[in-house]
């Protein structure tokens, strides 16, 4: 199916081949220009509703390996502190509190990647709260 204005457009050319105006071989070079560009035109629509999906979807994991990441040392805290600390020595913390600052870091990544969504944005914006919060409690523990 062709657009409406495309048709019309056609029969303008048609007109203008048929009065002399244009030669035949201007008359096929535009009419397949006008032919690719509405087909250009239609492509770009579906292509953006594919990459609005994947940044959607980067925003989702993001904001899962955000919240993965804050809850995994609150976890080894209870677990290892107070739960259970003569069965898993304190030693054991360092390795989930790495893998936890690694997490926090995909989740960065994986947010600023899909910063158009909601989601990735609240990751970054969560992230980098956090980060200048341990850095200024930091500052304040050694001072």
């Amino acid at each position: 199916m062709q657009d409406t204005s495309n048709v019309s457009s056609e029969e303008e050319l048609l007109q203008l081949r048929n009065e002399g105006k244009i030669s035949e071989d201007e008359y096929e070079e535009l009419r397949s220009a006008m032919r690719k560009s509405t087909k250009l035109d239609v492509e770009p629509p579906a292509a953006a509703a594919g990459k609005a999906k994947s940044k959607r979807k980067l925003g989702k994991i993001a904001f899962i390996l955000m919240l993965v990441g804050m809850i995994l040392p609150a976890f080894c805290f209870l677990l290892v502190i107070r739960v259970i600390p003569l069965v898993i020595s304190r030693s054991m913390i360092l390795p989930w509190l790495i893998s936890s600052v690694g997490l926090e870091i995909a989740a960065f990544v994986m947010g600023v990647i899909g910063w158009p969504d909601v989601l990735a944005k609240a990751t970054v914006v969560t992230i980098s709260s956090i980060t200048v919060l341990a850095f200024l409690f930091a500052l304040l523990t050694v001072a």
